[in-house]
């Protein structure tokens, strides 16, 4: 944006809390990468369940926002709405419409996720969340009404040793003020479960989903893990937040060989009764995210925003396209390898990102594995390694004469694979990634 827009921009951007503690400089840049638009009202800004990528700054005004037709809640001036996590698909989870004239500045999460590269920027982001944190903060009364929100924010959702280490904090609202820290992420999701539930009554469906999280939300509490999200039938699991723990990583890892065993057992139950059973992914990553309360000072939400937060959620998206259930990344590999049985599936260029990325199976305990998994893996592993060497022959000749990879949907999906290079081979230059289009 540039001319009058971008200095109207400048002027007005500083009113967004989230921006308050931004120099005049990163103003400028930000008003830059967007644009600055009235609508009336009544218009809709962002409409549930439709795929969005763009954040809006209410500038002047109020907006609505309604889920399901009922409104949740009405954002003032100041305040930032829209999809700013991926972790939903991209869709909306609620519809945002105009109340009266309004101004806002649009801006595409793409532009404004460039600016977290600079630290200062970063900083200031915090700050302006902190503020916004504590002027929602402030409008409780007295300590006992903090901590009974903080009590009703997690208790349902996280073990009662974690409740009681947020409770006995000497400041346990700090913990949800905006900053950076290192937490581990699992998302699991059941799969194609649109289409399962069309052939559903909805007192089946509903009883479907009882059933499942009533299985899986206990192993994720006596792990230490904090249900952050249900979204319809997914999960958003945090691990070493909000309270930082040791050994989050492996505990992450265990859930999910636990949530498979469950799973299994769920679906034993459903099969003898005549039900059909289901089928779910889990991606599990390890790094650094922008956490605490997010949203407007009427209704906020404890989450994690950032790149990593991302990519957790492709890696789940691509346990269906190699048909296995558990895929992690290599961080989360180096923090657990001795203690898992894991093998490498491949390298992968990720929607939303340009670097490859290196994903692995998590398979199973190293107490739990028999030898003929460890000798699957290894073959596995060694097939892998002549598909990097551009020995596409020999790499499908391996899968097709063992006997422990004949069924295997990853060794299938590299043998396909070869077999298409050979007839048409990538170029000379090619980095051994394998581009994934869709989560």
């Amino acid at each position: 944006m540039r001319g009058d827009g971008a200095k109207l921009a400048q002027k007005l951007l500083p009113q967004v809390a989230m921006l308050s503690f931004l120099s005049p400089g990163e103003i400028e840049a930000i008003s830059h990468r967007g644009e600055i638009e009235s609508v009336n009202d009544g218009d809709v800004l962002i409409t549930e369940g439709e795929i969005g990528n763009t954040l809006f700054l209410v500038l002047q005004g109020n907006v609505a926002i309604s889920r399901d037709g009922f409104r949740l809640a009405v954002s003032e001036m100041g305040s930032v709405v829209g999809e700013i996590s991926l972790v939903d698909s991209g869709k909306a989870t609620a519809t945002v419409t105009a109340i009266g004239p309004v101004m806002v500045f649009r801006i595409s999460r793409e532009n404004f996720e460039t600016l977290y590269s600079n630290k200062n920027f970063v900083r200031a982001i915090l700050k302006g969340l902190a503020a916004k944190t504590r002027e929602a903060l402030a409008r409780d009364v007295g300590n006992l009404h903090r901590i009974e929100g903080l009590r009703d924010t997690f208790g349902r959702y996280v073990s009662k040793a974690v409740l009681d280490d947020i409770l006995s904090s000497s400041d346990p609202e700090s913990l949800l003020s905006g900053r950076l820290a290192n937490a581990t992420i699992l998302f699991s999701d059941i799969r194609n479960f649109t289409s399962f539930s069309e052939h559903l009554s909805a007192a089946d469906m509903i009883g479907l989903l009882r059933d499942y999280f009533g299985r899986m939300v206990p192993l994720v509490t006596k792990h230490n893990g904090y249900i952050n999200k249900f979204i319809g039938d997914a999960l958003l699991v945090l691990f070493n937040l909000p309270v930082a723990y040791s050994n989050s990583a492996i505990e992450a890892a265990q859930t999910a060989i636990e949530m498979s065993q469950s799973l299994d057992e769920m679906n034993a139950d459903r099969r003898s009764r005549g039900k059909p059973v289901i089928s779910i992914g889990i991606g599990i990553h390890v790094g650094e995210v922008i956490a605490g309360n997010i949203g407007s000072v009427e209704r906020m939400e404890y989450t994690v925003i950032g790149d990593n937060v991302n990519l957790c959620s492709r890696l789940e998206g691509l346990t269906k396209y190699y048909g296995v259930r558990v895929l992690i990344s290599e961080a989360l590999r180096e923090k657990i390898g001795q203690h898992f049985l894991i093998r490498p599936i491949d390298l992968v260029i990720v929607e939303g990102r340009q670097t490859p990325t290196r994903i692995y199976e998590l398979c199973k305990t190293m107490s739990s594995a028999r030898d003929e998994d460890i000798s699957m893996c290894q073959q596995y592993e060694e097939a892998l390694n002549l598909y990097f060497a551009r020995r596409w022959r020999d790499c499908a000749k391996k899968i097709s004469q063992s006997k422990l990879l004949a069924n295997d949907n990853p060794a299938n999906v590299l043998r396909h694979r070869c077999e298409g290079f050979l007839k048409e081979p990538p170029p000379q230059n090619w980095n051994c990634a394998f581009a994934i289009g869709k989560k």
